[in-house]
């Protein structure tokens, strides 16, 4: 090849390159250089002009309406207690490097509030649910590597071709993968394997392209999930950004052997199918140069902004020198390398002093700073992200890399911003020239981005999105704890902006049921009982109870058709009450023995929408008088709910339902003071109306309900009465739902779902034991209501206890 020389490998600092490489630190040989080296110049950020504009605050994603520890997929659940023990470890300190020391830093001691680099960028958190880079691979160009180290004991090593020893090369790849066996330090992924290729087999730093490119192809073709570059050309991005305009027509690859050397224009564009197709299944890395001066950033790192093929899967690296607070939040950022420049949509930064293996021997450790350490950490993550999300694209770890960068501190700092990437589904995240997207997070690249949403189509980028928070259901208290506990267990794959799957426990998409004792209670004591034509509600100047027909207005429908004046029937034990206020239009007629009443009513219904949301009729025949027996059956179509429960985006079973119900009643009086009563009902509920969401169908619903009670009169005054009962609302006793649950996607973006079977009746069974006591006082009404309840909700081992007084005067 030409004698065009390469940009040092990014952790060499030597004279007799052309480059601005990093320094080394001590414990290094090889082609590393040593502690003595001059470190460069540290400049402070340029100060915003008065006219600059002022920078934009940067944006961050959302956070999820559940809380992490909710979220369960590929293992990524972090765990606090075990990430404070891996970042506390000494082989996870080993890889921090004191900045002054290295030469990052122009001259005194090293501030105290120093970053170091794994914590700064969250590896612990990441590391502590487990996942460590098991199963992937990661490629290395570079200048040589010392594969006998004890960072390597134990792995798989791929090698194409010849592989000299050299230190930064050593550096970069333990940086990635140093195994983690309490000897030294350990990598970002460090249970990841390692394909290794050498810029040139010979040694030295001139580039044999045909190594390389060979080395790419071979690394695609075993699947490698990222490929790390920590090295490239002293050439500013900008010269061949006015090259190609100057010379319009001419090809990336033409303009590359123009302006680095004659390669020949085929054998660059070889080079740029090679980098293009290895986007197919992994990310391409590229440490940025650390010649400060180059304000575009250097040809290599910014190959993407030329050819648009490349912009799939591509991170360009920068390199800074960050101190945090005690909160671990940026308060200082000195840029140590080039500007992201023209790469500034696709660059972050990250802390590039480290400390890692060297090639002196196989025990040797030496620190350096430079952005090729900190593209190792990019690359490192990039397989973790693989073993956590194998069914994402390198593409979509790539969006997950730069939109969960952290840029919370560009507005603090002053730092410009100068674009704004948008990733989609509401996630866009704010780049700067300098720093591109912010400093690589690794546990926030493996969380949650942006809102999180169910999907109900067949692939994510087709599908309607309904967030979480109108995914979930509210079920009536007739069904009680059943669909919860249907759903206990079963993993529900949600998806966040990025579309990347995560795991919501099934029953936590239903609200569970809090049974309130209080409004019962106080309206069973605030008016009389309910039944047919109450006199407060009478419309027609009829008396009430000699009225062959009128019209009325109630609260609920509930005791309709029973007419004595002290029932005490349980608000909840007719499906007549979910009919809610109402206007009833009531006919009664006497044929023989039989006392026929026939009832059609449009109400609210139980979630207060407009009235005829619930229409219907009754009908009910009664016989006797000191001892009356009843039966009937009712008839409701509800607009809005089934049984009470209103369908949400994934649980959709309908626009409503048609309720059919049997009912039976008893009324005895043993002695003139002395009455039995008891009411039985059993229905079907049948969803009208397609499914949809989560529900494939849904069966029909057979429900329940019953009171049996002893009323006692003029206990202890004249006109008052005591009643005891026992009652169960209104409670599904069969019914089932046939479920699509989501349970995560291909590569493809294909959503993937499994049905399941779920059985809809509670587990519980809610009794009531109630005690009402009603007695006239000084010129009105007192009434007493006491309540237990067992199995509240109809959920087990739940229990509620009430007591309510009212008193009612007529003026």
């Amino acid at each position: 090849m030409s004698n065009t020389a390469l940009m040092a490998p990014i952790a060499l600092f030597s004279a007799g390159l052309l480059v601005s490489g990093c320094s080394g630190g001590s414990g290094g040989s090889g082609d590393g250089g040593s502690g003595s080296s001059s470190p460069p110049a540290v400049a402070a950020p340029a100060p915003v002009s008065p006219s600059a504009p002022a920078p934009a605050p940067a944006p961050t994603p959302p956070s999820p309406s559940l809380s992490q520890g909710n979220w369960a997929s590929g293992g990524v659940t972090f765990n606090p207690a075990r990430a404070e023990q891996i970042r506390t470890s000494a082989e996870f300190r080993a890889a921090d490097a004191n900045c002054t020391y290295v030469g990052c830093a122009s001259s005194g001691a090293p501030a105290t509030n120093q970053s170091s680099a794994f914590e700064l960028h969250n590896l612990h958190t990441a590391l502590s649910s487990g996942i460590s880079g098991a199963g992937q691979l990661v490629a290395v160009v570079d200048s040589g590597f010392r594969t006998t180290h004890q960072e390597f004991a134990g792995k798989t090593i791929y090698r194409y071709g010849t592989l000299p020893s050299s230190d930064h090369g050593t550096h970069v790849a333990s940086l990635i993968a140093g195994v983690q066996d309490g000897r030294g330090m350990h990598g970002v992924t460090p249970s990841a394997g390692l394909h290794l290729t050498a810029i040139n087999p010979a040694g030295g730093t001139n580039l044999n392209l045909d190594n390389v490119i060979g080395g790419t192809l071979d690394a695609a073709s075993r699947g490698a999930v990222a490929q790390n570059n920590s090295w490239g050309f002293e050439l500013p991005a900008s010269d061949l950004a006015s090259h190609l305009q100057a010379n319009p027509g001419r090809t990336v690859a033409q303009g590359l052997n123009a302006l680095i050397g004659n390669y020949g224009a085929a054998k660059w564009q070889t080079y740029l199918d090679a980098l293009d197709g290895f986007q197919r299944g992994g990310v391409i890395v590229w440490a940025l140069s650390n010649n400060e001066a180059l304000a575009s950033g250097d040809v290599m790192a910014a190959l993407p902004h030329f050819d648009q093929h490349l912009q799939e899967a591509w991170v360009a690296a920068a390199n800074g020198y960050f101190e945090v607070d005690a909160a671990g939040e940026i308060t200082k950022a000195v840029r140590l390398s080039a500007p992201c420049g023209l790469a500034a949509s696709f660059c972050m930064a990250g802390d590039g002093t480290t400390s890692a293996a060297s090639a002196t021997s196989d025990t040797s450790y030496s620190a350096g700073t430079g952005t090729s350490y900190v593209a190792p950490q990019i690359a490192g993550t990039v397989a973790l992200l693989a073993e956590a999300f194998p069914d994402l694209t390198p593409e979509e770890w790539t969006k997950r890399l730069l939109a969960s960068a952290d840029n919370s501190w560009f507005s603090k700092l002053g730092v410009a911003v100068s674009g704004t990437s948008d990733f989609g589904n509401g996630v866009s995240h704010a780049y700067s020239e300098e720093w591109g997207h912010g400093v690589l997070d690794v546990a926030a690249a493996l969380s949650p981005i942006g809102s999180v949403s169910y999907l109900s189509g067949d692939h994510v980028l087709t599908s309607d999105r309904t967030s979480l928070t109108e995914m979930t259901v509210a079920p009536s208290q007739s069904f009680g704890n059943g669909i919860e506990a249907a759903l206990a267990g079963t993993q529900v794959a949600v998806f966040d902006a990025l579309n990347r799957s995560y795991n919501v426990e099934g029953s936590q998409l239903v609200q569970a049921s809090s049974p309130s004792m209080l409004p019962d209670l106080m309206q069973w004591v605030a008016v009389p009982p309910s039944h047919a034509l109450p006199k407060p509600g009478l419309l027609l100047p009829d008396d009430a109870y000699a009225a062959t027909a009128g019209l009325s207005v109630a609260a609920d429908a509930t005791g309709i058709f029973e007419t004595s004046p002290a029932s005490a029937w349980h608000s909840q034990s007719s499906v007549l009450s979910l009919v809610g206020e109402n206007v009833a239009a009531i006919s009664s007629r006497e044929l023989g023995p039989f006392a026929v009443t026939a009832v059609g009513f449009a109400g609210e219904g139980t979630h207060e929408e407009e009235l005829g949301s619930v229409a219907g009729g009754a009908i009910n025949v009664a016989i006797g008088e000191a001892t009356r027996v009843s039966f009937g059956a009712s008839y409701l179509d509800d607009q809005e709910s089934l049984l009470g429960m209103e369908p949400s985006a994934a649980f959709a079973w309908g626009a409503g339902s048609k309720v059919a119900t049997f009912h039976a009643g008893l009324d005895h009086q043993l002695a003139p003071d002395l009455g039995l009563f008891g009411r039985f009902e059993h229905g079907t509920a049948r969803a009208s109306g397609g499914t949809a969401g989560l529900v494939g169908s849904i069966s029909d619903v057979d429900f329940l309900a019953f009171q049996v009670g002893v009323r006692v009169g003029n206990l202890m005054k004249e006109q008052d009465s005591l009643s005891f009962s026992v009652a169960q609302p209104l409670r599904i006793e069969s019914g089932s739902m046939q479920l699509n649950i989501p349970t995560g996607r291909n590569a493809a973006g294909e959503i993937q779902r499994r049905q399941m079977a779920a059985d809809v009746e509670p587990t519980g069974r809610e009794l009531d034991f109630g005690m009402d006591y009603s007695v006239p006082l000084a010129e009105g009404h007192l009434r007493v209501g006491l309540q237990y309840r067992v199995d509240s909700g109809h959920v087990p081992d739940a229990s509620a206890a009430g007591i309510a007084v009212g008193f009612r005067k007529t003026f």
